[in-house]
């Protein structure tokens, strides 16, 4: 299990939690989110809420694949894959979020 720390509230992050990566490093989503609705602008508000949204929603699923327990050899390398794929959509909408 990785451990890392919030750059904004200083606590650890571990995996199984919602968490992103930013520029400045690992950051709780709780933080993240609190953060970005402070410094966005009104008018970039609902943009701001959609996008958490479905970061929320990458990362619970990635949460979800690692609850997947006894998975059969032949499965590994394809669910690798696809929790490779999830990770990119989250930093990519983490990027979309940050460049609000």
């Amino acid at each position: 299990m990785a451990e890392f720390k919030c750059y904004d509230c200083g606590r650890t992050v571990k995996t199984g939690e919602k968490f992103t990566f930013t520029k400045r490093g690992s950051v709780h989503f709780e933080c993240f989110i609190g953060s970005r609705r402070k410094e966005v602008s009104p008018e970039k508000q609902e943009a701001l809420r959609s996008l958490t949204i479905l970061l929320d929603k990458e990362l619970q699923h990635l949460i979800s694949l690692l609850d997947i327990k006894d998975v059969p050899e032949s499965l590994k390398e394809p669910i690798r894959l696809k929790y490779k794929d999830i990770e990119k959509a989250c930093g990519e909408t983490t990027r979309l979020i940050s460049e609000l």
